[in-house]
């Protein structure tokens, strides 16, 4: 990826791995009391999951639906907008509880469905998956499904309302008011199962109206056109897939604003591209409309002004489908990763939580990490406040110690804040590493993988918090204990390994843990490059470990997109700064590191970079920040990785374009885009840290690890 000033400040552009979705709550909840989403306004595209999602939602609601006893005549209990998979699930599974129920749909029962081209067939997936909902699936064509969803919905006496469109949902006290184009509704909760199918986007050029009879924005039967004038506007799969279909008995343009034809999967391009080798489709690149004629349509190509026109006996606006913006606003939901005051005003209270915490523990360390708590609070108060909470931590430890190592820990206020917050580090990782073993668990085809890597972070870091604060402390004394977080974080993340040497220190203790730190850097991380890539981050180190455990509940909101790829040059900036300041702290200063040099890394990397900003950033952008941006351990293992690595992640050709593995991402690899063109990534094309997510949060089993010699691949990011 070339690194350019206008990539790392370029506009952020829309694009298909990263759909702008509601703000939706694991139940379901949007952030208006009563109104659920589910299906694909909220995420999951898939028809099982769909289904199984009603099913599902309708469940946790009956018990709360059944106690809210009401008189009211005509008020229903449960009220769905649209008929597609997740809200017929809903619906079917609601008639069966008892619940007084209806659906408004704008469109066709199914318009997702409605919408495929004829004959589409339709794959069970996930294979391993059961679907809870007594509406009827299985691998089959569009039309079968469209048929017994039909039947099903008139057999089980389901009222679902078809062609009403839903313009206005209102809350009055405890019942909801729905507002259609044609009647109005009360219900006590609202389930927004809507999807996008019935929201093509338009392309609102002059023409688009006068002629809408003949512009659609779906193929549903190819050979309803044969020897036409064809104009096809749209660069992804369903265009593509239309000017496959079309252009063997008709003539057809294709044109798309790309330069590159990178959205759609790589299949649909191989086809396109043989269509277009032997003339039998036109392919414009670079391409606009601008204007819909009476047989014609008006284009531009590139930076010119001048229009060109394409015979067109019929247009197919194929450039995707948006969510009704309009519409959520008008009621009040919000979307996803939108910042308001109230968000702005929450980062503000997080990063002064994670500031003064980092702050206090630095206390009396005579650096600017101590400010304001330093005149704030008077050593007398700070101290006795301190030794009162250590006493409380140090307790169920204590007797693993001797004596006179009791005696020197309580005369060491910096060993006490050190074991407090390693403690509090420890316990975070162990309890919310426990949680997230059990979530993906239960998510992933194979557990194992997620199990064994949850168990290998926690384990480090409960190993080394015992080894640091209890055997390095018994074995080697408190002066020289904190020097054995340097066996499990090697330089230059544990940045202090070489240095801080003077006259006097046990010759076998400096040179042990030297020879440690240089085996650490330069043997054992260089070695596992090859084979495991930087799954040290994700396996081994407590830094990566807190944002993959804590951290893991906000991994959908890391940074996406080309721009925020562009800032990872960053990294490696910070592992050239660490190499230049341990040169001037060890040549010039025998390893001290009173010197401005180092304070100035401390500060800057050691306090803010790696501490306070990463971790207040956790709710907002994911846990790896520190990681991904800033962490010059990982940079330097990821170059190592690049140059003669082999682990990487391939893909087969089964990519449905969920878009689940890019979302789930801590650190922003847009793995769809390599998946769907059937293109394996690793560290010499990706940021990828191996955390194998991507593999296990897929409906469709399209990744796998591999140590194969691969093809080079051009995956445009």
């Amino acid at each position: 990826m070339t690194l350019t000033f206008s990539r790392l400040f370029a506009k952020k552009r829309p694009e298909p791995s990263y759909p702008i979705l509601p703000l939706v709550a694991s139940d379901g909840a949007s952030n208006v009391d009563g109104i659920y989403m589910i299906g694909e306004v909220a995420g999951s595209a898939l028809l099982k999951v769909g289904l199984n999602a009603g099913v599902d939602l309708v469940e946790r609601l009956q018990g709360g639906l059944k106690d809210e006893i009401s008189e009211e005549e005509g008020l229903y209990d449960l009220l769905v907008v649209g008929a597609g998979p997740a809200g017929l699930g809903a619906l079917c599974r609601a008639k069966e509880l008892g619940l007084k129920a209806i659906c408004i749909e704008a469109n066709h029962i199914g318009e997702t469905v409605y919408n495929m081209m004829k004959g589409k067939l339709l794959l069970a997936e996930p294979e391993t998956l059961v679907n809870k909902s007594s509406m009827w699936f299985q691998e089959c064509v569009r039309e079968e499904l469209l048929e017994v969803w039909n039947q099903q919905v008139k057999e089980k006496g389901l009222t679902v309302n078809e062609f009403e469109k839903v313009t206005d949902i209102q809350k009055d006290k405890s019942v909801m008011n729905v507002t259609t184009d044609r009647d109005k509704y009360r219900a006590k909760r609202v389930v927004l199962a809507i999807g996008k199918a019935g929201n093509p986007r338009k392309a609102e050029v002059p023409g688009e109206l006068e002629h809408a009879s003949r512009i659609t924005h779906r193929l549903i039967d190819p050979a309803l056109h044969q020897d036409q004038d064809l104009f096809i506007y749209g660069g992804g799969d369903v265009a593509l897939e239309a000017a496959i279909a079309l252009a063997p008995h008709n003539s057809v343009t294709l044109a798309t604003i790309d330069k590159e034809l990178i959205y759609p999967k790589k299949r649909n391009i191989d086809k396109v591209m043989a269509l277009v080798d032997t003339g039998k489709l036109n392919l414009m690149m670079d391409t606009r409309l601008t204007s819909v004629g009476e047989a014609q349509v008006s284009v531009t190509t590139g930076d010119s002004t001048k229009q060109s026109t394409v015979k067109a006996e019929h247009v197919f606006e194929m450039i995707g489908a948006e969510l009704p913006l309009r519409f959520f606003s008008k009621v009040g939901i919000k979307l996803a990763n939108e910042w308001n005051i109230k968000r702005w005003v929450y980062l503000f209270s997080v990063f002064i939580c994670v500031y003064s915490l980092y702050s206090l523990k630095s206390y009396g360390k005579g650096s600017l990490t101590g400010w304001p708590y330093e005149g704030m609070i008077s050593d007398e108060t700070y101290y006795s406040s301190l030794l009162t909470v250590f006493n409380v931590a140090f307790a169920p430890f204590a007797w693993l110690f001797t004596e006179t190592s009791i005696a020197d820990i309580y005369q060491d206020a910096g060993f006490q804040q050190g074991f407090i917050y390693s403690l509090i580090y420890t316990l975070v990782m162990a309890i919310f590493g426990y949680k997230a073993l059990i979530r993906w668990s239960s998510i992933a085809r194979n557990p194992r993988y997620q199990r064994l890597r949850y168990l290998s972070l926690i384990s480090f870091q409960v190993g080394f918090f015992l080894l640091v604060n209890v055997v390095a402390v018994e074995a080697l004394s408190i002066k020289y204990a904190w020097r054995a977080w340097g066996l499990y974080q090697p330089f230059p993340l544990f940045f202090n390994t070489f240095f801080w040497w003077y006259d006097g220190d046990p010759v076998w203790i400096m040179r042990g843990f030297i020879g440690a730190g240089l085996l650490g850097t330069f043997v054992a991380i260089p070695i596992a490059s090859r084979n495991h890539g930087k799954r040290f981050c994700t396996w081994v180190c407590g830094c990566g470990g807190l944002a993959e455990t804590i951290g893991d509940r906000w991994r959908h909101l890391a940074a996406k997109g080309a721009r925020s790829r562009a800032w990872e040059f960053q990294s490696v900036a910070v592992l050239l700064a660490s190499i230049m300041v341990a040169a001037v702290v060890i040549g010039a200063n025998d390893t001290h590191g009173d010197n401005n040099w180092w304070y100035a890394y401390n500060y800057l990397v050691d306090f803010w970079l790696v501490a306070v900003i990463p971790i207040a950033l956790y709710p907002f952008f994911g846990g790896k920040v520190w990681c991904r941006y800033w962490c010059p351990l990982a940079a330097f293992n990821g170059l190592l990785a690049k140059w003669y690595g082999k682990l990487h992640i391939k893909a087969n050709k089964k990519c449905i374009s969920c878009t689940q593995c890019s979302v789930y991402c801590q650190v922003g690899v847009d793995v769809m885009a390599f998946a769907k063109n059937e293109a394996p990534f690793g560290n010499d094309n990706s940021a990828c840290i191996q955390c194998g997510i991507c593999i296990d949060i897929c409906p469709m089993d399209v990744l796998s690890f591999s140590i194969e010699d691969r093809p080079k691949v051009n995956i445009q990011l």
